[in-house]
């Protein structure tokens, strides 16, 4: 006996819509209220993962910072428009990363690290000229870049969680498109 797919998934329904109607309902649910949340279990981060996952969140926070001096202070249109997508691109993926570590138990940082915080004052105090921008890319877009992949790249070998590796390859995709980026914006500086 054949049955039509609609067939199928009209019965399905209608078990599911039965079998819930079965569920006690909760206290705290008034008229039109949704289901209460259900939990899922997860598993929390190992030291490795909680580690990883706290130095990069810091980094990003000054990242995002510093790029958004540089988006308003640099003189370079290229630079100007880099750190604008720099800073739009690492809130995204910090965002996602916050999400993640609070999923696993592990409070995102709060501010600045004092070390990076004292970095981005003197940074502001600079005058806006070409120095600025040229620094600007050389050490965020670049060696900062590069020292984040590198990151990356150590703990992928040690990182198990299914969800934090996901999000891994997911930013060193952005990453990588940066430092290349930023490469071609140094060398646009330098010509």
């Amino acid at each position: 006996m054949q049955f039509a797919a609609g067939t199928i998934l009209a019965f399905a329904f209608a078990t599911l819509l039965g079998a819930c109607s079965m569920l006690p309902a909760s206290p705290d649910m008034g008229m039109g209220a949704g289901p209460a949340h259900v939990a899922v279990a997860v598993t929390p981060f190992t030291a490795v993962e909680r580690d990883f996952v706290t130095k990069i969140a810091t980094r990003t926070v000054y990242e995002i910072e510093v790029s958004k001096l540089a988006a308003d202070r640099a003189l370079s249109p290229a630079v100007r428009d880099f750190a604008t997508r720099l800073a739009q691109d690492d809130t995204l993926m910090n965002d996602d990363l916050v999400v993640l570590m609070s999923e696993h138990g592990v409070a995102p940082p709060r501010g600045l690290a004092p070390d990076r915080a004292t970095k981005l004052h003197k940074l502001a105090a600079l005058a806006r000229s070409d120095a600025f921008d040229n620094g600007y890319i050389r050490v965020v877009g670049i060696e900062d870049r590069r020292k984040t992949i590198a990151m990356f790249e150590r703990a992928r070998t040690r990182v198990k969680d299914r969800d934090l590796r996901a999000w891994m390859e997911r930013a060193l995709t952005v990453m990588r498109v940066h430092l290349a980026k930023a490469q071609a914006v140094a060398s646009s500086l330098a010509g």
